[in-house]
């Protein structure tokens, strides 16, 4: 396996750029959950339990 790693021959710059893809894209999302108002965390919490009631409301309707 380390072989591999070892003779890339100019094929380095894939493994660079997709670990700098990595890194930025969790940074990104580290940033974006640390700025998000907790109002909006907490709409978004309640969205996937207030669906189902919905729709047994408009079954029973």
């Amino acid at each position: 396996m380390f072989k591999q790693i070892s003779n890339l021959h100019g094929d380095e710059i894939y493994l660079i750029l997709s670990l700098w893809i990595f890194l930025i894209f969790f940074t990104v999302v580290i940033v974006m959950l640390l700025t998000m108002r907790k109002d909006f965390t907490a709409y978004m919490e309640q969205i996937p339990l207030d669906e189902p009631d919905q729709e047994i409301e408009k079954e029973t309707v």
